[in-house]
């Protein structure tokens, strides 16, 4: 496995830069309501910085380039509607980054955690499981598609059908799961009736 290099840092100067995102950085975009709730998990756990655009409403991470790719899509693609992701492709996305000393507003600047590790760029997985709480903190619990128990990936009430099974192999009681139908009939599970 290849380390993650999570040294960048923002280019010397006293003004804002424009760069591309894809190159020395992805992004994720949120908006300012759910970036406050996912500060609270953050702090103390992954004390990387964040740029904060006031005038917009919105809140930015910068991750490890190609990382967000390699990473299963669900997880990512699970948030869009909430999570704006800015990578390489054919769109070049381009990104306001404030200097490195610029640490509050009135505009755009970085938000620091209070015990920072010294880190721009954020873990991906970890991130986008935070982002996903966050916006059920802020949206919802009915905010995001259900997970599959399963295979973990997105379930929508209409594919969703009603088994009984263990979730976990260790597990020592069956309980009512609602999975996708391909993945009960490849576990081997009797479906119930499909949701309503």
């Amino acid at each position: 496995m290849t380390a993650v290099n999570l040294s960048w840092c923002p280019p010397p100067g006293d003004d804002v830069m424009v760069l591309a995102a894809g190159r020395q950085w992805d992004a994720v975009r949120v908006s300012t309501a759910v970036a406050e709730w996912a500060f609270q998990f953050l702090d103390g756990a992954e004390d990387c910085a964040a740029i904060v655009d006031p005038r917009a409403a919105w809140v930015y991470w910068l991750l490890p380039p190609h990382l967000m790719a390699a990473a299963p899509v669900e997880q990512w693609d699970r948030l869009d509607g909430y999570v704006t992701r800015l990578t390489a492709g054919p769109a070049v996305h381009y990104l306001a980054v404030p200097p490195n000393q610029r640490r509050s507003g009135p505009g755009l600047h970085w938000r620091i955690p209070r015990h920072w590790s010294g880190r721009y760029l954020a873990r991906p997985s970890y991130l986008s499981t935070v982002l996903a709480t966050a916006i059920a903190f802020t949206h919802g619990l009915d905010a995001l598609p259900q997970k599959c128990p399963i295979c973990d990936r997105s379930l929508t009430p209409d594919e969703a059908v009603s088994v009984m099974g263990r979730r976990y192999p260790t597990d020592a009681l069956t309980r009512p799961l609602s999975v996708h139908s391909n993945c009960a009939r490849q576990a081997r599970l009797t479906a119930q009736e499909p949701r309503r």
